[in-house]
């Protein structure tokens, strides 16, 4: 079959959080990305969803395995100076609480329906396999839509913590 004869995927949908003036959680971009076809590789197409500049890793030919490492900072999320890629799952039903960490989240859900609440009382629905949710320092909690398990991966990267104005907008929970 050639790539021509192949369902498309569909568009990635980006949601991408930040602070209003007074420093408030918000979503501050909403979109679709549609794929750009790779000249150099014939049948693979994508986009990119967020670049930095820095990495602060060195960590390509450790012999250490990375799950034998503990995450030492912000709710035992974030390990200093580096990231973390994991994935959580959530019953139907269930919410995680509002929560900040001074990191970077690229978000993927990978099943199910979640709802990404934020601290201004909007709530986005995020329901398509691939969706991307990039969280920037900013305040969140995650709720399952249902009916089934959700399941959604994070590259957690360490980051300073977020600044409004002259304030500091450190880790944070919220019940």
């Amino acid at each position: 079959m050639s790539t021509s004869d192949m369902p498309a995927l569909p568009d990635v949908r980006r949601v991408v959080t930040g602070h209003n003036d007074a420093g408030i959680a918000v979503v501050r971009i909403q979109d679709t990305v549609a794929p750009k076809e790779s000249p150099a590789f014939p049948g693979i197409s994508g986009h990119q969803l967020w670049l930095t500049d820095d990495v602060p890793t060195d960590d390509n030919n450790s012999e250490v395995d990375g799950i034998t490492r503990t995450a030492d900072r912000d709710l035992g999320l974030v390990i200093n100076g580096g990231s973390n890629l994991r994935y959580t799952d959530l019953a139907p039903g269930a919410r995680a609480p509002m929560h900040r960490t001074s990191s970077l989240d690229y978000n993927v859900l990978v099943q199910g329906k979640i709802i990404l609440e934020m601290e201004d009382g909007s709530e986005t629905l995020v329901e398509n396999p691939g969706d991307v949710v990039i969280q920037r320092g900013t305040i969140h909690a995650w709720r399952n839509a249902g009916p089934g398990w959700t399941r959604f991966v994070t590259v957690i990267i360490d980051a300073k913590p977020a600044v409004v104005g002259d304030r500091i907008l450190g880790v944070e929970v919220r019940s």
